[in-house]
């Protein structure tokens, strides 16, 4: 596996989820990390990243067509991704929806980020990136 120096996090514009993808960054060093909003991304933002971070709160986020319309012609295959939300199980299948086109290796498990005990939260957060990116 090529080794993973740049993950790119693309968000929605939601608040919450913009704070979630900056608590995803913070596991992901030492690899350069790019949080871009989808209402900011360009399809030159995909082909640097080794990996991918994609989250929404809802599917079908407004600001997601220019990504949905890159990945479906864009082949980013083997390359690990992983999908989160909050609790949305709908945005997770969008998510897996608009990344299939690309070939992307989707992770298996999705982080559902409110479904986490607050408790437990960050020793969680942080085991999913590992897991995402084979870290572990």
């Amino acid at each position: 596996m090529k080794p993973i120096k740049n993950v790119l996090i693309l968000v929605d514009d939601s608040d919450i989820i913009k704070d979630v993808g900056r608590q995803l960054a913070v596991h992901l060093a030492p690899a350069h990390v790019a949080i871009v909003d989808a209402a900011d991304f360009a399809a030159t933002d995909m082909l640097p990243a080794d990996a991918y971070l994609f989250g929404c709160q809802e599917p079908h986020p407004a600001r997601f067509s220019e990504v949905e319309r890159v990945l479906k012609g864009i082949n980013l295959a083997g390359r690990p991704c992983g999908l989160f939300t909050l609790s949305s199980k709908s945005a997770i299948e969008y998510l897996r929806a608009i990344t299939q086109d690309a070939e992307v290796a989707v992770f298996s498990e999705p982080l559902l980020y409110e479904v986490l005990p607050p408790e437990d939260r960050a020793a969680r957060v942080k085991s999913w990136v590992q897991s995402v990116l084979g870290w572990s």
